[in-house]
């Protein structure tokens, strides 16, 4: 693919900046139903997206034809939506100064999933779909996914990164029926790595904890709601992190006047226990990044220390706008997409408590793990999830199981609520953000306890 074209273009067409981004995608998935083989897909894709900044505005354009004439035919079209949006332009964009990296990154898989025949993948889920079959499933859902995406990325400033990476996912999904009453329970195993990732040991594991877990929820009642304390599981305590401070540390939202922590760094926003970084650079985890869509390096950034708002997830442009350095948080769903200012894997620090001594002295309450789904305004700052596990804790120990259980609140007024966080943080299960775009992300966590919560439930 000849990239010169398209940047040589973009220049003599008045662009101060312009890059190129390649990607070629390869993937599959594999879907068994109740039993019945659903889906069985696998497919190759190409494309490349042009970058420019003509007159202080953007301008964007992608094309699946690769040659020469359709790449400069993109930098083209992209010049040309720039200076159609320079007639309604605001502030002028600039980008915050970085260098220019170099870099060929390739992640290892001692199992490429190109090298994995459909068949296999196939003898995989219908050897799963045996546990919930035999442990009497109502309905059972089990999917693989897995890609293998080359990127590309070259710019005017000198940049090259080339990287491949290995993706690998299984999902189920199990409904299990009790007293007339049904429940579902969904799992995922997932990372930067390849189909060893699905070890037998492990994916067996997992759906059996699936079944359990769809069976305690079907027997389960509906709590009463009120305000007590809650302990947290590491699933619900990532997700935690990512949708009720992640995305509000997203300077895109920050500039947008669409975060309630804009011109808050510095400031204490939480107990002096809670710690909350994005780390791109875990090894194996599924929101990996080396780097960005920028070609910027993906680096550990520390989001809240110590109760402390340290900064703010950045791209070039809103680095620039905030008067901070680019860590390397713009990321895009594919080639054809335009860079957004996105998570990698949001993680909740760990403390130094037991489990057992966070059940310490709770006359009564909640234990939660997981999540259904949920909504946050980071506006306003508020936050609604729904577990999807939960028990009742009475007099220090963990009853009965309950179901229909929602946590809600202040974002902030629950930070500063936190007063117990256990010693066995963790990665929890692998999942994909959306923002207009989607794209791979992990997050996760330690057990934590909050005081004074507000519950929902019967």
């Amino acid at each position: 693919m000849d990239s010169d074209a398209a940047l040589r273009t973009a220049t003599a067409l008045g662009a101060t900046y312009a890059d190129l981004r390649f990607e070629r995608a390869h993937s599959t998935e594999a879907e068994l139903r109740d039993g019945k083989l659903e889906r069985l897909v696998a497919g190759s894709d190409a494309q490349a997206g042009v970058r420019v900044l003509v007159g202080g505005v953007w301008g964007f354009a992608h094309t699946s034809r690769l040659d020469a004439a359709s790449l400069r035919g993109a930098a083209e079209q992209a010049a040309r939506a720039a200076r159609a949006a320079s007639k309604h332009m605001g502030e002028p964009v600039k980008l915050a100064a970085t260098k220019a990296a170099r870099a060929r990154v390739r992640v290892p898989a001692k199992r490429p999933p190109g090298k994995v025949s459909l068949e296999e993948r196939v003898a995989l889920l219908r050897d799963l779909d045996r546990i919930p079959r035999r442990e009497g499933a109502v309905a059972r859902t089990l999917v693989v996914h897995d890609s293998e995406i080359e990127r590309w990325f070259v710019s005017t400033d000198g940049a090259d990164v080339r990287i491949h990476v290995p993706r690998t996912l299984l999902a189920v999904n199990i409904t299990m029926e009790a007293r007339g009453r049904r429940a579902t329970h969904r799992a995922r195993l997932g990372g930067t790595t390849g189909f060893e990732l699905l070890e037998r040991g492990a994916t067996e594991a997992m759906t059996r904890e699936s079944c359990e877990a769809a069976m305690r929820l079907a027997k389960a009642k509906a709590p009463k709601g009120g305000r007590m304390t809650v302990i947290v599981d590491p699933d619900l305590a990532g997700v935690f992190a990512h949708e009720a401070v992640g995305h509000a540390c997203e300077a895109d939202l920050v500039v947008a006047g669409e975060s309630l922590l804009a011109g808050r760094v510095g400031e204490k926003l939480g107990n002096p226990r809670v710690s909350i970084a994005d780390d791109p650079t875990l090894p194996g985890s599924f929101g990996w990044v080396g780097y960005d869509d920028e070609g910027v390096q993906g680096k550990r950034r520390l989001l809240v220390d110590k109760g402390v708002l340290k900064g703010y997830l950045h791209s070039r442009e809103t680095a620039a706008k905030l008067g901070m350095q680019p860590n390397g948080a713009a990321r895009a769903e594919s080639a054809g997409a335009r860079p957004l200012v996105r998570m990698s894997n949001t993680l909740l620090l760990g403390g130094d408590w037991a489990f057992e001594e966070m059940l310490e002295g709770v006359k009564k309450g909640v234990y939660v793990k997981g999540t259904r789904g949920g909504q946050v305004d980071t506006a306003r700052g508020t936050f609604h999830f729904s577990a999807q596990e939960a028990f009742a804790i009475e007099k220090g120990e963990v009853r009965h199981a309950l179901r229909d259980v929602s946590l809600s609140g202040a974002i902030l007024t629950t930070l500063r609520r936190v007063d117990a966080l256990g010693k066995d943080a963790r990665l929890s299960q692998p999942g994909f953000c959306g923002k207009g775009q989607w794209v791979p992300v992990g997050d996760g966590g330690p057990h934590f306890r909050v005081r004074d919560c507000t519950v929902g439930g019967a």
